[in-house]
C-alpha cells in the first residue's frame, strides 16, 4: 500500500515535470524573427544624442552589421552572435573594444553600447522600405 502511493506520487511528479518542460521549451522559442533591414538609431550620451543608419543583413547563417555614424564613420561590428532576438557583437575602436547588445521585437530595438567611458542606451526603428 505504502509503495503503491510511492509510485504514484513520483508517477504524477513525474507527468508534472515532463508537461512543465513541455510549456517553457514552447515558451523559449530559437524562432529568430527577421531583423534585415535599414534601422535608424538614437544613442543617448550624457552630453548629446547621436543618430544614425544601421543596415543589417543576413547571408546564410551569418549577419553583418554596418553602422554610420558622424564621429567615426562607417562601422563594421564584429563577432555576431544572434540568439532568441538577441545580437550581441564587438568592435576595435582607436583601441578600444566597444561591446554592443541588441534586443530586436518586430520593428523595434533597443539595447546598450558598452565603452571604456560607461554604458549607454541605443533605441532603434526599422525603415519602412518603399
Amino acid at each position: 500500500m505504502i509503495q503503491s502511493k510511492f509510485l504514484k506520487s513520483k508517477l504524477v511528479l513525474g507527468m508534472f515535470f515532463f508537461i512543465a518542460t513541455i510549456v517553457l521549451t514552447s515558451m523559449q522559442s530559437n524562432d529568430i524573427k527577421d531583423i534585415d533591414g535599414r534601422w535608424d538609431y538614437e544613442v543617448e550620451a550624457a552630453d548629446d544624442t547621436m543618430t544614425g543608419e544601421m543596415t543589417i543583413k543576413k547571408s546564410d547563417d551569418n549577419y553583418t552589421v554596418q553602422i554610420e555614424t558622424t564621429q567615426f564613420g562607417s562601422l563594421e561590428l564584429e563577432n555576431i552572435v544572434l540568439n532568441n532576438n538577441v545580437l550581441n557583437a564587438n568592435i576595435d575602436i582607436e583601441g578600444n573594444s566597444i561591446e554592443f547588445e541588441f534586443k530586436f521585437d518586430g520593428d523595434s530595438m533597443s539595447g546598450s553600447v558598452s565603452t571604456p567611458d560607461g554604458d549607454l542606451d541605443i533605441k532603434a526603428k526599422r525603415r519602412k522600405e518603399q
